[in-house]
């Protein structure tokens, strides 16, 4: 058998260096979560009902619209909203706009909405007197029912694509949510 001719074996060494260098770096780094995972997960969890806050008020909200805003790096939720008060026993129908962000929950491997933000409260029917101290009090409702909800939860296969890395930054994207997963430290 001849030896190699010493170009011929800087040159084999070099490409089995580049290929041990493609094999550490190949597997996902990042996870996809699509506008069409995240809009079919929320018509499983909603329509939701608050409990009574104070015990007189209940807000009910329907299956929310899905906005990404990858700017602010939140999602924006656009719900039908009906509010009913236990004394005088009337609905009012409306419209409830919040926005969040998302943290990771490792005891169910979960994205979860965190810092819930009132944008928007809208009850046309309410009577004008009514209206501003209503929707000034179904803020704080509305950011505690919707505070920690589950927008997505990992399938066991997407998470073994991520070979035991850990979550890192979560980012909206016009697309959809990309996490990041970082090399175990």
């Amino acid at each position: 058998m001849r030896s190699l001719h010493p170009r011929a074996r800087w040159l084999l060494l070099a490409w089995l260096w580049l290929l041990l260098l493609a094999g550490c770096a190949s597997g996902p780094r990042t996870v996809d979560v699509s506008r069409q995972q995240l809009q079919a997960a929320l018509e499983r969890r909603f329509p939701h009902e608050s409990r009574p806050a104070a015990g007189l008020l209940v807000l009910k909200v329907g299956v929310p619209r899905l906005e990404l805003l990858p700017q602010a790096n939140r999602v924006r939720l656009d719900f039908r909203l009906e509010v009913s008060d236990r004394i005088l026993r009337s609905a009012y129908q409306g419209e409830l706009a919040v926005s969040f962000g998302l943290r990771w929950e490792p005891s169910d491997a979960s994205l979860r909405a965190t810092s819930v933000r009132v944008e928007q409260v809208g009850l046309p029917e309410l009577p004008a007197a009514l209206r501003v101290p209503l929707q000034g009090a179904l803020a704080p409702v509305a950011e505690n029912l919707l505070e920690d909800t589950v927008l997505h939860t990992f399938r066991p296969e997407e998470l073994a694509r991520a070979r035991g890395w850990t979550p890192g930054a979560i980012q909206v994207t016009p697309a959809g949510l990309r996490i990041e997963f970082l090399p175990p430290a």
